[in-house]
């Protein structure tokens, strides 16, 4: 019997990676915005940047917690049935 994953499914850690990486390029973003300092422009490109990589664990997050029933993978990888 195969078990159930519920709530964030297979891949916890890809999804929490994905968050903090969201968290963090946020607040680095908003304090280039938002804070006097004469680096403001680094700030803003890393948070961006940051941001934009937290998107490599989303689709490993989504792509992990696709299900693909067994027979579906059967004609996939070279298991294709013979004919009798």
């Amino acid at each position: 019997m195969e078990p159930v994953y519920r709530g964030l499914g297979r891949c916890a850690c890809c999804f929490w990676l994905a968050v903090a990486f969201d968290i963090v390029g946020l607040l680095v973003l908003l304090i280039g915005v938002f804070v006097n300092v004469f680096f403001y422009d680094l700030l803003i490109y890393a948070g961006a940047i940051v941001v934009f990589l937290s998107l490599i664990w989303w689709v490993f997050w989504y792509s992990g917690n696709i299900e693909v029933p067994p027979a579906d993978l059967e004609d996939d990888v070279g298991l294709l049935k013979k004919n009798r």
